[in-house]
């Protein structure tokens, strides 16, 4: 696949359970939690068939997957957490759940339910293809995490410490029905929750505005590891990301330096920074580097002063806001052709999954969850990617999909 778009700020797989039937459930994935459940919920125009049913409405996100490297990955992560089943990810001895057969003959994927894809997902985060991603896990429902305790408890090995678990419940107040003081205008701050997401590269604006204070500037210098100079603008160089520290390597050098313990991978995790010794993530310095190296676009847009309607007065993520209504648009009108392309390159899809991550193309597309209009878009929308066309039938939704992940 090409390489040509910076990591994206953001992109996670969710699992939405119904608020009326706790038993219905359904696994997405979305770069905007907060637009996403609106529209399931049906808020916003957009959203799945599937979670469409008014007597299920509304609905909530129990919990969500983050830190995914591109739009792509988070499909593949979706599409095995949907059919733990068949998925080629987990091998045949460790699957929970197992494939029946349909009158077709084709696999029919079992009932889900809110067990059920936590056990699953308690076992993908500590398969090969997906422990040493820079994941997170965030529960936003506490009877939810304590299933995931319970199941965590009963699972035959843990899984790594580098994937975070993180607890994101409520207040106490809110949790028990009381709202007075809970954020009812645009303007108030979120403290938890999705809508308390960052959801854009504000986070890395530090650390993008050393980046290309240093490369503007040509002090790169010597690599902090092999001690060569480093020439502007000749080489791949990663900066360290910690507040102070100016360490550049080439970046060969320094995913060895983190891989010196670790024989047989591939991909590093973590490692300590050759000049200051603190301890920095690999995913954060990759990010920063595909920004610098192709992302010009997203680098000015962060780095620019956010425009303020004349008048009043708003606060720095209305202002975020403002600049990004047409990106939000331009992310609603590509959602159909993301669901052509996981539907049309399914097998393509969990069969092409590595520990090469990172070179996996990034694009900050919607959500993939609708159904298939046309088989011409489809051609387009794989082209678009560099993948080969595949040709598809025109398909109507899946009543065992729907089976599968809205039970009753």
């Amino acid at each position: 696949m090409p390489i040509d778009r910076p990591i994206p700020p953001f992109y996670c797989c969710y699992l939405l359970r119904s608020t009326i039937r706790a038993s219905s459930v359904y696994v997405g994935s979305t770069p905007h939690p907060v637009r996403r459940l609106r529209q399931h919920n049906g808020e916003a125009k957009g959203g799945a068939v599937r979670t469409s049913r008014p007597s299920l409405r509304p609905w909530e996100m129990a919990c969500i997957v983050t830190g995914f490297p591109s739009h792509i990955a988070a499909l593949q992560f979706e599409w095995a957490w949907q059919n733990p089943h068949i998925t080629l990810h987990i091998p045949p001895e460790s699957r929970i759940q197992h494939a029946t057969q349909k009158r077709s003959g084709q696999p029919k994927r079992p009932r889900h339910s809110v067990t059920s894809l936590l056990s699953n997902l308690h076992l993908l985060l500590r398969v090969p293809s997906f422990s040493r991603w820079p994941l997170q896990l965030r529960f936003f429902s506490e009877d939810v995490y304590k299933a995931w305790l319970k199941w965590s408890k009963a699972a035959a090995e843990p899984i790594r410490d580098s994937i975070k678990i993180i607890q994101d419940f409520p207040p106490s107040d809110t949790a028990s029905g009381n709202e007075s003081d809970s954020p009812k205008r645009k303007k108030d701050v979120v403290f938890h929750g999705i809508a308390a997401l960052k959801v854009d590269y504000f986070n890395e604006k530090p650390h993008v505005e050393k980046g290309k204070n240093i490369v503007d500037f040509e002090r790169e210098g010597s690599c902090a590891i092999c001690h060569s100079d480093l020439e502007h603008n000749a080489g791949i160089y990663t900066i360290c990301s910690n507040h102070g520290c100016e360490s550049v390597t080439h970046l060969t050098c320094l995913s060895q330096h983190f891989l010196e313990d670790e024989e047989d991978a591939l991909v590093p995790v973590k490692g300590q920074c050759p000049t200051c010794k603190a301890e920095i993530r690999w995913i954060d310095v990759v990010k920063e580097l595909t920004l610098r190296i192709r992302g010009q676009k997203e680098v000015e847009k962060l780095l620019k002063e956010k425009r303020v309607r004349k008048g009043k007065a708003v606060t720095a993520s209305q202002a975020t806001n403002i600049d990004d209504e047409d990106d939000d648009s331009d992310e609603d009108a590509r959602e159909d052709e993301i669901d052509m392309l996981q539907e049309g390159n399914v097998g393509r899809m969990d069969a092409d999954m590595s520990n090469t991550w990172h070179e996996i193309d990034a694009t900050d597309d919607s959500d993939t969850d609708s159904i298939i209009s046309n088989s011409s878009k489809a051609k387009q929308a794989t082209s678009y990617r560099g993948i080969q066309p595949i040709a598809l039938e025109r398909v109507i939704e899946d009543t065992d999909w729907e089976d599968a992940e809205i039970i009753d």
